[in-house]
């Protein structure tokens, strides 16, 4: 079976007033289960990444997206580089594959950690393969300096996104 996100299929996106002028809205539960990934990377001494998991809406303004959860596997990582390990991607395909019906690969993470928040050319073509222009946001967290930036899919120079944290009730 071919996970969802590869199935290239498209839908109609709801239409949905956003809350506030943002491409990107996140529960802080999300937030904080990416940044406590960030830290045992850190203390590993190793980059973490992950999928974000969500739903995409259009309104006057275009698309923006709301994540419901962060999604990971096993990954291969050191301090300077990280994929999903190749041997556990069956974990991964069945997380996409169990995404509760209308949501979408909205994203995904990733860690430099102590280099800062920025989109490397390694992130800025995984970034363009995986969204190639289409809404979709690349996550980045310096668990050291205690920073977090949000990048959007501009193809060849993803520029920054506004992301509004919802607190969770």
């Amino acid at each position: 079976m071919t996970p969802n996100i590869l199935s290239g299929e498209t839908r109609e996106r709801p239409y949905a007033k956003r809350r506030a002028a943002a491409d990107l809205f996140m529960p802080e539960a999300v937030i904080m289960q990416i940044a406590a990934h960030a830290d045992l990377g850190l203390e590993e001494d190793r980059e973490v990444m992950g999928l974000l998991i969500g739903r995409i809406y259009e309104d006057d303004k275009g698309e923006y997206a709301v994540v419901e959860d962060a999604v990971t596997s096993k990954l291969e990582s050191d301090r300077a580089m990280v994929r999903f390990d190749r041997d556990d991607m069956s974990a991964l395909v069945d997380a996409i594959d169990g995404m509760p019906p209308g949501t979408d690969i909205v994203g995904w993470y990733h860690s430099h950690p102590g280099y800062g928040c920025f989109m490397s050319e390694t992130d800025v073509r995984t970034q363009d393969g995986l969204f190639g222009g289409a809404c979709g946001f690349a996550l980045v967290v310096d668990p050291k300096r205690k920073e977090m930036a949000v990048f959007d899919s501009n193809p060849g120079s993803p520029g920054i996104a506004i992301m509004v944290i919802l607190e969770d009730d």
